[in-house]
């Protein structure tokens, strides 16, 4: 089963200590929607084609599903959802997506974003940083609450 991450679950090191048997497929785009920070990252959609969300994709088995339903509090924290990646090679494929079910009105951690950041480093998705996961921050700190 492909997996569409976004958030925190982008970190290869992380992914390997939630999922060993995951494989990194590559990395993409969900065209139609925005990153947003309730605490943790979620992906909202917004009817704009030209709003994306960079993603990474795995490649997963049930065990890493159980696992990943454990960590992401599925079906109460986040909710499951099959979305289409537009792949970095042009290619497209549909996957499974976690989308948070229970909205807190918080920004990230420092840490976590910071994991984000260098997620996406990692990944070779440094132009994203300033115009998706920097803005998602700022959103979320003006929905009032100080970082």
């Amino acid at each position: 089963m492909k997996y569409i991450a976004y958030g925190s679950n982008m970190v290869q090191e992380q992914m390997a200590f939630r999922c060993p048997e995951a494989k990194l497929v590559g990395t993409g785009y969900i065209s139609g929607a925005r990153l947003e920070f309730y605490l943790h990252a979620t992906v909202e959609k917004t009817g704009n084609i030209y709003d994306r969300v960079p993603v990474a994709v795995w490649e997963i088995n049930q065990r890493d599903e159980k696992n990943l339903d454990h960590y992401e509090g599925y079906p109460n924290y986040y909710t499951k959802e099959i979305w289409l990646v537009h792949m970095s090679d042009g290619s497209q494929i549909k996957g499974m997506i976690y989308l948070m079910n229970r909205i807190r009105q918080s920004p990230p951690t420092e840490g976590y974003f910071d994991g984000i950041a260098e997620a996406y480093s990692k990944l070779g998705l440094n132009a994203q940083i300033k115009t998706v996961l920097l803005p998602a921050l700022k959103r979320s700190i003006q929905r009032g609450i100080c970082w």
